[in-house]
């Protein structure tokens, strides 16, 4: 298993690589700079700034609701709609526009896979898992990545990877989601907890939550309604505190503290609706997983008996002076990530399959 500091130094790598990161983060919300205009408008008493500062569906509508990636959704959205009227290569296309360090690359690469998939393109299918379950991130990608890639090792013959596949499912995949199949019960962990207690800017962003990944569903933290409630305790709460510094407004404090207490309530609620639906997913996962992991072994006890000039094997794409190869040893350099070339052997000729 990774180590949490290699996991978190590694996606941090990750992120830098997305161009204009750093002034996408320059203009997120900060709760502590929010904090510091309300307690000045206090003491200026500046009744309407403060009822501003206050109004919490307006803040949150500006932070959470227009928060800068509403465009890659956008690109995310129009790629599926093309993805299921069967036009994958315009899907990819579209793909291909979201940058590496997106939060949503992770999303991006397994889509891709998918498309890849159903346009009978194994090799490539395969070069996007390979970067999905690569050592840095198999903890905590989605489930539905080992079921590409098992799927599509299933359709070139790779018996012996569709085995290495499940069996890394179970290593890699079991403790998270344990932890999220447990939150569907509990609503928060200490993991949630966590982050709730040092995230100071939104819309939250991966180099923040970090370590929690490993814990919670995919993805949690780009969700907008627990955004939305996470984003109104964390105001509530530092509200609280400079009323209470400044010994003013009780009134207010205890709305406040009601306010506090709702969204509490209502980020444990959210956090079970995903885990739910997380849970639900990764139980169907497992169960195609299971059959896919029968085909091979029926598989196996068939293609042992066929010759071996029923197959054919490809060759690598050529390359020019200004490309360097080099084989994959199981351990890939950041910047190789996404950039596999994968060759397969094919299944034996003229035996009827079904998939």
């Amino acid at each position: 298993m990774i180590s949490k500091k290699t996991f978190v130094s590694q996606l941090l790598m990750v992120t830098a690589l997305s161009v204009g990161h750093n002034a996408l983060a320059a203009e997120r919300f900060s709760v502590k700079d929010w904090g510091n205009s309300l307690e000045n408008s206090l003491s200026e008493k500046s009744g309407k700034t403060t009822l501003n500062l206050l109004d919490f569906n307006k803040l949150e509508s500006k932070v959470i609701g227009s928060s800068s990636d509403s465009k890659i959704k956008q690109k995310i959205q129009k790629a599926r709609e093309l993805f299921a009227a069967g036009k994958y290569s315009q899907s990819l296309a579209l793909y291909n526009e979201v940058p590496r360090g997106s939060d949503y690359w992770f999303q991006i690469v397994e889509e891709k896979g998918w498309a890849y998939f159903r346009q009978n393109d194994s090799e490539k299918a395969l070069a996007q898992s390979k970067t999905l379950l690569s050592p840095q991130f198999a903890e905590v990608v989605n489930s539905e990545a080992y079921l590409l890639q098992s799927l599509a090792e299933l359709k070139i013959c790779d018996y012996k990877s569709v085995f290495k596949t499940t069996q890394m499912f179970k290593e890699k995949q079991r403790d998270r989601i344990a932890s999220v199949q447990a939150l569907t019960k509990e609503g928060f962990n200490d993991a949630f907890l966590t982050v709730l207690k040092k995230v100071d800017k939104f819309p939250l962003q991966a180099t923040e939550v970090g370590e929690s990944l490993l814990k919670l569903p995919v993805l949690y933290y780009k969700d907008v309604e627990l955004q939305k409630q996470m984003l109104r305790f964390k105001l509530s709460q530092k509200g609280m505190e400079v009323l209470a510094a400044k010994n003013v407004q009780r009134t207010l404090q205890t709305q406040l503290d009601q306010i506090n207490k709702e969204a509490f309530i209502n980020m444990k609620v959210r956090l079970q609706e995903l885990a739910n639906n997380e849970t639900a997913d990764n139980k169907r996962v497992i169960g195609k997983l299971n059959l896919v992991e029968v085909e091979a072994i029926q598989r196996v006890h068939t293609d042992q008996k066929l010759a071996d000039a029923a197959y054919t094997k490809n060759d690598f794409k050529d390359t020019n002076v200004d490309q360097l190869v080099f084989k994959d040893d199981g351990r890939p350099w950041i910047d190789e990530l996404d950039k596999y070339d994968v060759v397969t052997k094919s299944c034996a000729q003229n035996v009827r399959r079904k998939m």
